[in-house]
């Protein structure tokens, strides 16, 4: 998988390399152009004014300008070059392991109470979130983390997310040019509620549609009358104009706080349109095929109101704002053409034909970054399947099923056969057990989610998964270890009982209380879990756990370790039965700790 990307580094670099002598000669032209512009210019000022002269000075400056538009162009390019090689390494990154490093842990999204988010690594660090995004734009990571943790997809929905990621791992070109768009202003990127907010609200900067009649006129009056006072020099028009200019301004100053909060607020997404327009771009040129992402496409490119229309012209506006921000030019442009309200009145008529739409189209380009996400998986691991989704009954089988954040190199894959089952899993210390609950869950989550999974087969019902694993206390509120293992699972117990489409993963059951309480404890549960015709595992190191498997749901499995050359070692393997080894005294031993006969 890494040649796909190595292979487009070099094809970029070797775009580089000729990006960079183009901009370094136009830079070089630029400079001789402007030099012998400005020298003729001179020229003809206070020598020769020769009407040949000032044609050829004339065209000497238009050829500075296409310079100027060249040199942006080219340094567009450069830019684009570079990151493209930024992402494909990191593509790379995530092959090799140094995905880890990566910045953007999700960090916001951490949910200690969240139903199994917090115990399978879902943000953080050294998390899925953090191998997989590729989202930037705010709602992109918001739809992403929903996608994460709150897939009730119906099973419909979740075969067209299947088709469409299938599609897109099909198009490792078009993902990269997506996240190029989104990229560049990752930083500067904001929340846009503030601008959906403003976008539906239908308020007005004027309420009488005769005196905005006469705003948008009053300015034209004022340029033919500074044309006819330049051209005609009559006294009196001089004073008209002044009572014009005086005016103008009073109307500005009537209006201030509202101009100066409604073009700020436009102004200050100016990076978000940017960048939705990049995005946009990149969709408008692309066919698919997948029904969902037609129907995104149609979203957002339907006949009459085009997201691509709306944010070009939008950010058309944004620009007109931003002449404002010079206060010399700010000044003349009120006194003259009341620039202010003209760019409101922009912002109004912008606002009454797409405001409505704009949270909608910043939703779906939000869900192609999340889609693109879950894509990445296929990208680096072409092995990966997606799973046949099964409900009619509780079950998760597969085979070969491995941890997606585990290297592939040190990954090992376990069958498993849960068709209404529950599964007792005891072990030595170190041995997998913990990982594998962790494998069933993450790989839940991706299937739910529509993504491929770590597996070679895989077939499962739709579940709420439920886990209880990295139980820690509460000082501040009083709260033990053990209780609040007995809160999580009372809550794993209700939601059973409200509805039984569920999966629990519980590990190292009631490991905070002594050893005769913990067994009483366990066996209750297991009985009530049972009971509740659910199915799930839980990790113990109490054997006696064991002997429940009298029930015909409740099944024995474990891992056990060997030894050799007088090294403990795992294989990580699955197999049924209750474990038969402990190596707790070995493994005191390692670290140093004398073993004393009691």
């Amino acid at each position: 998988m890494i040649e796909n990307f190595t292979k487009r580094i070099e094809e970029e670099k070797i775009k580089l390399e000729k990006y960079n002598k183009t901009f370094n000669l136009i830079s070089k032209l630029r400079l001789v152009t402007l030099l012998a512009a400005i020298i003729l210019s001179i020229y003809i000022a206070r020598i020769s004014f020769n009407p040949t002269y000032v044609l050829f000075n004339t065209f000497l400056y238009l050829i500075f300008i296409i310079e100027v538009i060249l040199h942006r162009n080219t340094e567009e390019k450069l830019t684009n070059s570079k990151e493209l090689i930024n992402i494909n390494n990191r593509y790379i990154s995530r092959i090799t392991g140094g995905w880890e490093n990566f910045e953007d842990i999700g960090e916001e999204f951490i949910d200690k109470e969240h139903s199994y988010s917090s115990d399978l690594d879902i943000f953080g660090k050294r998390s899925l979130f953090q191998l997989i995004n590729i989202a930037n734009t705010f709602h992109g990571r918001k739809i992403l983390k929903k996608d994460l943790t709150e897939n009730k997809f119906s099973k419909e929905d979740l075969l067209l997310r299947q088709e469409s990621i299938k599609e897109l791992k099909e198009n490792l070109d078009f993902c990269l040019k997506v996240e190029l768009s989104t990229i560049r202003n990752k930083k500067n990127l904001k929340n846009p509620l503030k601008l959906i907010a403003f976008a539906e609200d239908n308020s007005t900067i004027v309420g009488s549609k005769y005196i905005k009649t006469f705003l948008y006129i009053l300015p034209m009056f004022s340029v033919v009358l500074i044309a006819f006072t330049l051209i005609f020099k009559i006294a009196f028009l001089y004073n008209i104009l002044k009572l014009l200019i005086l005016l103008q301004g009073m109307f500005v100053l009537l209006k201030l706080k509202y101009i100066n909060e409604t073009l700020y607020l436009a102004h200050e997404f100016k990076s978000n349109l940017d960048t939705y327009m990049k995005i946009l771009n990149v969709l408008e040129k692309e066919s698919f095929k997948s029904r969902r992402l037609i129907n995104i496409k149609s979203e957002l490119f339907s006949n009459d109101d085009s997201a691509l229309k709306a944010v070009k012209e939008l950010k058309k506006i944004t620009d007109k704002i931003n002449l404002r921000y010079n206060a010399l030019l700010a000044i003349i442009l009120d006194a003259v053409l009341l620039w202010d309200y003209q760019c409101i009145f922009s912002l109004e008529n912008w606002k009454s034909q797409y405001g409505s739409k704009l949270k909608l189209w910043i939703n779906a380009i939000g869900e192609v970054e999340s889609l693109i996400s879950f894509s990445t998986l296929n990208h680096i691991d072409e092995t990966l399947i997606f799973p046949t989704i099964d409900n009619s009954n509780l079950k998760v089988t597969a085979k070969n099923l491995g941890h997606p954040l585990l290297a592939k190199s040190s990954r090992i894959t376990n069958d498993l056969d849960m068709d209404d089952k529950i599964f007792v899993i005891t072990g030595s210390n170190m041995s997998g057990k913990t990982t594998f609950l962790r494998t069933i869950g993450i790989n839940l989550v991706l299937a739910y989610a529509g993504a491929a999974v770590f597996a070679s087969e895989m077939t499962c019902s739709q579940m709420d998964i439920f886990t209880s694993m990295r139980i820690t206390d509460d000082l501040q509120s009083g709260i033990s270890t053990f209780y609040a293992e007995l809160i999580r699972i009372k809550n794993i117990i209700i939601r059973g009982k409200e509805n039984n489409d569920m999966i629990f993963l519980i590990d190292e059951i009631f490991r905070g209380t002594n050893s005769n309480d913990r067994i009483i404890g366990a066996k209750n549960v297991l009985s009530n879990l049972n009971s509740l015709g659910i199915i799930g595992a839980i990790t113990t190191h109490d054997l006696e756990l064991t002997a429940l498997n009298k029930y015909h749901r409740i099944k024995n499995y474990n891992f056990s370790e060997y030894y050799e050359e007088n090294k403990i070692c795992f294989d990580y393997k699955l197999k049924e039965g209750s474990a038969t080894t402990t190596n707790a005294k070995y493994l005191m031993n390692l670290v140093g700790i004398p073993i004393l006969e009691l």
